[in-house]
């Protein structure tokens, strides 16, 4: 899939569907929900992807808690594949 059409595809504020391909993947889908949302699109680690937050507060930082955040390449995530809703 091309990235530039993937650029396309969603911006920030959309929400998508994460499934994990690895392990570590799917631990994170387990600990942290499938609902995730686009807060950032840019040029990380040297490839195109995207931020994203989950839709549940699931991640403690003192006594608060919040939503957790990470990096997903649009291609080919060592990780994750995604879905837009």
């Amino acid at each position: 899939m091309a990235v530039g059409w993937l650029l396309k595809m969603f911006k920030v504020g959309d929400w998508v569907t994460l499934k994990g391909k690895t392990q570590h993947g799917k631990n994170r889908i387990s600990q942290h929900g499938t609902l995730w949302q686009v807060t950032e699109i840019r040029n990380w680690r040297g490839s195109m992807a995207v931020h994203l937050n989950s839709k549940n507060c699931t991640f403690r930082l003192g006594k608060r808690m919040i939503p957790d955040g990470r990096w997903v390449f649009l291609k080919e995530d060592p990780n994750f594949t995604f879905e837009v809703v």
